[in-house]
């Protein structure tokens, strides 16, 4: 540090110490703070000890001490008042007047739904299915006050970002019930002190599902920027399985170009959506609110923003079952579309296009055909007569059993030649026991090709059958018209029915015991023993005995299906009674053994002197290769 360094530090240190002595308050300047402190501490003391008299132990008879506690607070809350309203005008500014006042509701009914709308935010509160109740009878709320928030989210310049939620609405009312073709309108408007205001439009008609659902931004331009459509919804337990219920509630939405995608139905997950939106649907198990465009209009704005999660198990009669967020850009003129509120009934969904349809579950590709094209339209023929849905369900099982029946045959038939072709097949695998086991495939397979028995003939038919079964297996979950129909001892057939509970609770199993579980297992049962004697003996070492496989899996479905709808239990019991008849009338009175072995015997000689066939070459080629 040279000498000029040090002359600058000494010379600051100086102006500072000198600054300091200077702006020091004198002796009197202190004496008259520490009176001012004092006699503003007295003034707060005696006005307490005068309040206190009269708040807490004044003679309220008494009119001259009511008039002064009047006074004293009418003086308080008009501070207050003062301090609020300054607050309220630095965070609202041309809104403050809209930020106070008093909620009021607005209810309207049509033939489907009842909806309270609320001047705070001018938006759906609470709407409630009329034609419906939960499981524990009481009315069923879609979503309710507490636990639904709809509204817009925008930046105001100098103020920042704010959310409609927080102004009260201006109301214009319409009929408080529409029925049939008559239609009704709620307008909701919050106007700012400088002209400029906001208008949520809804529209009602006396038959539909869903409502109009229109906002408008008045002389906004430039002020109101950003604006976002905010919705969040707790769904509540509607019905008698709470697992099955959050299995089956998430948020479907679909793009713009795009099929119907949703969020996970096991887990949380979240989605931002880069594309435009054309609607988006909080499902639950059998209802949904969804958010779409209106036919024909433009599809909502670019990067939205979609969340789900499952809410945590309660033993509670009003446990919450998943949580919706969505969050939808909105133009800077304003947002339209509809708000449907209702069932999970196909032909309703169906009727909104864009795919709205496939917020119900019914499989991918060929299994979804299945059940749109075929099982849909039989049930709904079905339920036309007014019949228990047990009969429909027995009705409907005999039905796709027969349509089965010529595959059911051919399945029959080619058990039948290989039950012929069994004691061959068993000499062949005893003569080449200890040979080479291409050896013996060979011979297999030239067994095969003298007799015209093909092992896989059995295959196809069973292959033609699976999306029957797995088409059922989606669609009795999510037959809403299953909803809380008892059959028997089944007091719901969209649910699991119960014969017993249990004092504890078994893993993958549960805490109940289904009837129709136990029945559709045992059936199974049968019909694997009827059906396992058509099989081939397993000799190959290593490999894994089918027949011990087939055993098993009736065990197994005791578990699988035990908190399943009892509707498809029923299902699947019924049709393996059905295949066991059509077994044991096929066996008895349509298949011919004798005749079976006559035309293999028939067709050793005609094709004995036959070439080896093309497959037969190539597995020779394989192995000649590999024994090189």
């Amino acid at each position: 540090m040279d000498k000029n360094n040090i002359i600058g530090i000494f010379l600051i240190g100086l102006l500072l110490i000198g600054y300091t002595w200077y702006t020091q308050p004198s002796e009197e300047e202190l004496r008259a703070r520490k009176a001012e402190r004092e006699k503003a501490e007295a003034a707060e003391k005696d006005a307490a000890e005068a309040a206190a008299p009269f708040n807490e132990s004044a003679d309220l008879s008494d009119p001259q001490n009511r008039a002064e506690i009047a006074e004293i607070d009418s003086a308080a809350a008009a501070q207050i008042t003062g301090r609020e309203a300054e607050e309220r005008r630095r965070k609202y500014g041309v809104l403050a007047s809209a930020a106070t006042g008093e909620e009021e509701f607005f209810t309207v009914r049509n033939e489907r739904f009842e909806v309270t709308f609320t001047n705070k935010g001018g938006v759906p509160a609470e709407a409630r299915l009329l034609k419906y109740n939960t499981y524990e009878g009481d009315p069923l709320m879609l979503f309710a006050k507490d636990r639904h928030s709809l509204g817009y989210f925008f930046t105001y310049p100098s103020l920042g970002r704010l959310h409609t939620g927080d102004f009260y609405f201006s109301v214009q009312t319409g009929k408080t019930e529409v029925l049939g073709d008559d239609r009704t309108q709620v307008v909701y408007t919050l106007a700012t002190e400088d002209g400029r205001r906001i208008e949520n439009i809804y529209t009602i008609t006396g038959r539909d599902h869903d409502i109009g659902f229109e906002t408008k931004f008045y002389n906004t331009g430039g002020i109101v920027t950003e604006p976002a459509l905010r919705w969040e919804l707790s769904g509540a337990r509607l019905e008698k399985s709470v697992e099955a219920e959050r299995n089956n509630s998430t948020v479907f939405y679909k793009e713009e170009g795009k099929s119907r995608d949703y969020l996970s139905e096991s887990g949380s997950d979240d989605e931002q959506i880069s594309n435009h939106l054309e609607w988006v649907a909080f499902k639950q198990n059998f209802f949904s609110a969804i958010l779409m465009k209106e036919e024909g209009g433009a599809p909502f704005g670019k990067n939205a923003k979609l969340e789900t999660r499952p809410y945590e198990e309660k033993n509670s009669a009003d446990t919450l079952t998943q949580y919706y967020f969505a969050e939808i850009p909105a133009s800077e003129s304003g947002f339209k579309g509809r708000l449907f509120l209702g069932p999970n009934d196909f032909r309703t969904l169906r009727s909104y296009g864009m795919d709205i349809d496939r917020t119900i579950n019914l499989g991918w590709g060929i299994f979804g055909w299945v059940n749109r094209f075929l099982v849909i339209p039989i049930f709904d023929w079905l339920e036309k007569f007014g019949i228990s849905y047990g009969i429909i369900i027995l009705i409907l099982t005999i039905i796709i059993k027969t349509i089965l029946a010529p595959l059911t045959w051919k399945n029959y038939l080619s058990s039948a030649r290989m039950r012929v072709l069994k004691p061959e097949i068993d000499a062949l695998n005893e003569k080449f026991k200890d040979a080479d086991p291409m050896k013996k495939q060979q011979a297999t397979m030239d067994l095969y090709r003298k007799t015209g028995v093909s092992p896989f003939a059995g295959c196809l038919p069973m292959l033609i059958q699976l999306p029957i079964l797995y088409a059922m297996f989606r669609f009795f979950p999510n037959a809403i018209q299953l909803r809380q129909q008892s059959f028997l001892w089944a007091d719901d057939l969209s649910s699991y029915d119960s014969i017993a509970s249990l004092p504890f609770h078994i893993p993958a199993y549960g805490d109940h015991v289904s009837l129709f579980t136990l029945l559709m297992a045992a059936s199974t049962f049968f019909y694997t023993m009827f059906n396992s004697s058509n099989m081939p003996t397993q000799t190959q070492p290593g490999m894994p005995n089918m027949k011990v496989i087939m055993y098993i899996f009736p065990f197994m479905m005791l578990f699988f299906f035990n908190s399943f709808a009892s509707g498809l239990s029923y299902y699947y019991f019924l049709a393996n009674l059905v295949s066991i008849i059509q077994m044991v009338l096929i066996k008895n009175f349509l298949i011919d053994e004798e005749k079976i072995k006559a035309k293999i015997a028939e067709n050793k000689k005609k094709r004995g002197k036959l070439g080896k066939s093309k497959f037969q070459k190539k597995l020779e080629e394989m192995a000649k290769q590999r024994g090189k």
